[in-house]
């Protein structure tokens, strides 16, 4: 696909699960080959003037809300958040763009922290720092996302949209919060709460922990020895939590009349099948690359799952070009590339796995889960990005992800972010993301 408008694709229904049918025949991000994505922007503001000088060869947008904003007070909804955007995502649409809703349950109003067992714990009893709020287990805190889910489905031209996005961590993402959360080096395990320990407020769909008071690394568990059987049954339910909850929020947007593709933004490349064997063999009593383990991140064995419980998934790859991929390409011979056989090898223990950035992984693992794909560039370092000191430029994430989006099958490649392309952030303006595109 080139820069033409006339190439870009007519929108496709691509629901990939045998669940019930959706309430709503929604569209879906799709590219018109396998090889050659849709291309978009993250963060859109839909501004006027920006659309009315559109780039070239984009067509899908995703355009983020925000959960304190349209509800700051309990039951209270922001009538001129809501109308406000409302009326962005319907300028985007109006002007012919997809548009992809980011549902903003990582930014938890004021009142939803205050509600009791909020707050996520972890085995040395802290809670973040950050104001994240258990998304996985507690029920209080999932009523109120069900609540909101409700509301933005109000507030927007729901029918319409191409995907919603939904995650569990503070960035938005699958999985538990990072070590920004607590401070410490990716030590904390996020199931320590009176909900996940002792099913005190444990929200619908989800079960307490099968080793109530058992952490990770203990070699015993109530005076017996803790086999490597009991080790992975706890990962398993831990892991599991996050998908669960997923699931949870998807099945209330359905229930809401939203019939189109839930996009899951997956970070890293989660625990790969021999670091979890390892892992389990010293009862959890280690870490891995990115801190999957604790952030509860396995994508091989974990995909499968979240294809059956969110009929319509899509992962969207969040690291196209990240720091794993820089250190990939300089590799004799180049390992960045998603390659045919990915999506088998990825389900092995070959050691060569290792040298995979956390693209090919996560990409190997949707796809060996028959799961559709979008993605994003990290954009530049910093708290809310994905960018980091090793990563590219952005100039140099414009040049390599979208020919990493073409390798992987993505669907759809976001670049990160609008901003970034009309502010002298990155140096880059519009014309060269449309040259990016064309190429």
């Amino acid at each position: 696909m080139t820069a033409r408008a006339g190439l870009l694709l007519a929108l496709v229904w691509l629901l990939a699960a045998s669940g019930a049918p959706p309430a709503v025949a929604a569209p879906a991000v799709a590219a018109s080959t396998a090889s050659t994505p849709v291309w978009g922007l993250l963060a859109s503001t839909c501004a006027p003037d920006r659309l009315a000088a559109r780039i070239p060869g984009v067509s899908v947008v995703v355009v983020e809300a925000h959960w304190d904003r349209l509800e700051p007070a309990h039951g209270a909804v922001d009538a001129g958040y809501a109308a406000a955007l409302g009326a962005d995502v319907t300028r985007c649409l109006d002007a012919g763009l997809q548009v992809v809703l980011g549902s903003g349950l990582q930014y938890p109003p004021a009142w939803v922290r205050a509600l009791p067992g909020a707050a996520p714990r972890d085995q040395a009893g802290r809670s973040p720092t950050t104001g994240v709020v258990d998304e996985v287990f507690s029920g209080a805190v999932a009523t109120a996302a069900d609540d909101h889910l409700r509301h933005l489905l109000a507030a927007v031209p729901a029918r319409r949209l191409a995907g919603i996005r939904i995650g569990t961590s503070t960035a938005g993402e699958l999985g538990y919060p990072g070590p920004e959360a607590s401070g410490a080096a990716f030590d904390s395990w996020w199931a320590f709460g009176a909900a996940p320990q002792l099913g005190v407020g444990l929200a619908r769909g989800q079960a307490a922990t099968p080793m109530p008071g058992w952490i990770p690394g203990q070699p015993t568990w109530r005076g017996r020895a803790v086999s490597a059987g009991q080790a992975r049954a706890w990962f398993a339910w831990y892991s599991g939590a996050v998908v669960r909850a997923v699931g949870a929020r998807a099945a209330t947007l359905r229930a809401a009349g939203y019939g189109g593709p839930v996009h899951v933004p997956a970070a890293g490349r989660g625990v790969l099948p021999a670091d979890l064997d390892a892992a389990v063999a010293v009862r959890l009593a280690t870490a891995v690359r990115d801190g999957a383990l604790r952030r509860g991140l396995d994508y091989v064995g974990g995909f499968p799952a979240l294809a059956a419980a969110v009929p319509g998934a899509v992962v969207d790859v969040t690291g196209l070009d990240d720091a794993t991929a820089v250190a990939a390409r300089g590799l004799a011979p180049p390992q960045d590339r998603c390659a045919p056989g990915d999506a088998a090898a990825v389900a092995t223990k070959a050691p060569a796995l290792d040298t995979w950035p956390n693209q090919r992984v996560a990409a190997a693992a949707a796809t060996r889960a028959r799961l559709p794909l979008v993605g994003e560039n990290p954009g530049p370092p910093g708290p809310q990005t994905g960018g980091t000191a090793g990563s590219d430029s952005e100039r140099e994430q414009l040049r390599h992800a979208p020919d990493y989006a073409r390798a992987c099958g993505l669907r759809a490649f976001l670049f990160a972010f609008e901003d970034d392309l009309y502010t002298s952030r990155s140096g880059l303006v519009p014309g060269d993301y449309a040259a990016a595109v064309a190429g």
